[in-house]
């Protein structure tokens, strides 16, 4: 189906618009185009064979480290750092399941016998996996005035432990904000010293950028992949394994690239709406967040899709339409929604139509605002940006895609407002919004997260920021908290949401990403571009 332009690119060239002008997206970069384009069948026959034989080998490992606790649990955290642990899903989980279950091991976790590296990782992975692991793990770390021992300071892979372990508190945790206090500024100290060594400087410098929990997984595994090369001990069947499966799974993910190329080029989406930003790279990059396992690609194809019609959607309202204009669309919406219900439809597609509309909507109670000059309270634009965040849109858009789940009883939790989505769409919005509001000022824009703070609470544009990324604070360890068991729905669909907020984390953390694709490029060439050395 063909993309037809509409009246509202159709228009008296004396209409006043807020327009835009969005650079261009990495997906128009020549280099990019040209490495993701690359697509060498033969070498995934090559990956394929390889990677099977190898992935015996690895079972073999992992099986001989049961008989050491502390081992077992150090062997999964480097097949869950390096990307790989997909592969032995089920037998990790039977396995911490297990060890979570044994008094034995949380009495070597607290004998002091076991060090703060070896205490920090156990933490991160049992939290990974939803086994809430009690932070009073940490406890004999700290001297008699309850601070952390000074000396800890001194070893960089301990003090790496506890700053990512520290990213998994929840509310009330208060051993964990005084881990991250603390182990900020000594990975701030080694950062500065010019004694660290150059592959432990960069370690620090990117996990103190982004940290492993609330990073793009794939990009992480990336990373990890080099820092575990580097170390003197690694596994040279395990390096390799992890590097074949990089690669292995990149070469899927540019076929489906190139499916996502072929259908924005299809529906003439650059030629018919030529005031939207073109973002299929970006929206892909989302959606390998989401999930960057194989069997997911259906899910991250439609996930990528719907990204871009959103892109397309907000760009309308927020860019380029006329209240008027935009009057008459949101009203055809509405219309088309009602015709559909008269026909009795209903499941997959209409849920995500619905949530489609619901969008539409509350982008056009943001382009009144405007037109009126008005700026909302905060209550009121936090309301409206639980829908304009597309949290719940993106998720249901993606469970249509989705494997062996029940897709009615995830779109009824989903329509339930469950509280990791309430976290996640305060994340989303506020965040975007945030690095977004010099950039808003600058042309005629609607008041965002800032501006409508500084008016309910009657405060300075720096304590509005303050307390704002005191909320997103918050809202991860909100987060964090829906992630234990027992889930409050399938694991996975819990997965999904905190990986499209790791996502919002990457893109909007310091700068504008998303509509500033540059500050992404490195990331793009990363997971799509450039194949890793073997």
């Amino acid at each position: 189906m063909e993309l037809q332009k509409s009246s509202l690119v159709q228009v008296e060239r004396d209409v006043s618009r807020p327009l835009a002008d969005f650079p261009a997206g990495n997906g128009e970069d020549p280099f990019i185009i040209s490495c993701i384009s690359h697509m060498d069948h033969k070498a995934r026959e090559i990956y394929k064979e390889k990677l099977c034989s190898l992935k015996e080998h690895v079972k073999e490992l992992y099986t001989a480290t049961k008989a050491n606790p502390v081992e077992n649990v150090e062997f999964i955290y480097t097949l869950c750092r390096l990307g790989v642990c997909y592969h032995f899903e089920k037998e990790i989980e039977e396995q911490l399941d297990k060890l979570f279950d044994s008094n034995d091991f949380h009495s070597i976790l607290r004998d002091d016998e076991c060090d703060l590296y070896t205490t920090g990782l156990a933490f991160q992975l049992f939290r990974q996996f939803g086994f809430k692991l009690s932070p009073d793990v940490f406890e004999k770390f700290k001297d008699g005035d309850g601070k952390f021992k000074e000396h800890l300071g001194a070893d960089t892979k301990a003090i790496l432990s506890l700053y990512e372990a520290a990213q998994w508190s929840t509310r009330g945790e208060d051993v964990l904000d005084d881990a991250l206090v603390f182990s900020t500024s000594r990975l701030e100290g080694l950062l500065a010293s010019r004694y660290i060594r150059p592959h432990l400087a960069v370690r620090i410098k990117n996990v103190l950028k982004h940290s492993y929990h609330k990073g793009i997984p794939r990009l992480e595994s990336r990373q990890y992949i080099s820092y575990y090369e580097e170390d003197e001990i690694h596994d040279e069947t395990l390096l390799t394994f992890s590097k074949v499966d990089f690669n292995l799974v990149q070469l899927l993910h540019r076929e489906e690239l190139a499916h996502i190329s072929r259908w924005y080029k299809d529906m003439k989406i650059k030629s018919g709406i030529p005031y939207a930003r073109n973002r299929m790279v970006e929206a892909y990059m989302w959606a390998v967040a989401l999930n960057f396992v194989p069997r997911y690609s259906q899910a991250r194809i439609i996930n990528a899709i719907s990204t871009i019609l959103v892109t397309l959607l907000d760009d309308t309202y927020d860019a380029y339409g006329t209240l008027e204009e935009l009057d008459l669309f949101t009203d055809a919406l509405d219309r088309l929604e009602k015709e559909l219900e008269n026909e009795g439809m209903s499941g997959c597609s209409f849920n995500v139509k619905n949530k489609f509309k619901e969008l539409a909507k509350s982008y056009y109670r943001e382009a009144k605002w405007l037109n009126e000059d008005y700026v909302a309270t905060f209550d009121e634009y936090a309301e409206n940006g639980e829908t304009t965040s597309t949290c719940s849109l993106l998720l249901a858009a993606t469970y249509v895609g989705v494997p062996d789940i029940d897709k009615r009883e995830a779109f009824q939790w989903l329509s339930s407002k469950p509280k990791i989505i309430g976290a996640a769409v305060k994340i989303w919005r506020f965040m975007d919004d945030i690095v977004g509001h010099e950039m808003d000022h600058k042309r005629k824009h609607v008041k965002t997260t800032i501006d409508c703070y500084m008016k309910q609470y009657d405060v300075s544009k720096e304590k509005a920021k303050e307390e704002i990324e005191r909320i997103i604070s918050e809202s991860w360890k909100d987060m964090n908290q829906e992630l234990m068991r027992p889930y409050s729905a399938p694991y996975h669909l819990l997965q999904h949401i905190l990986n499209l907020t790791r996502a919002c984390e990457v893109t909007y953390k310091y700068h504008e990403g998303y509509t500033q694709p540059h500050h992404l490029k490195d990331c793009i060439v990363a997971l799509f571009a450039q194949q890793i050395p073997i």
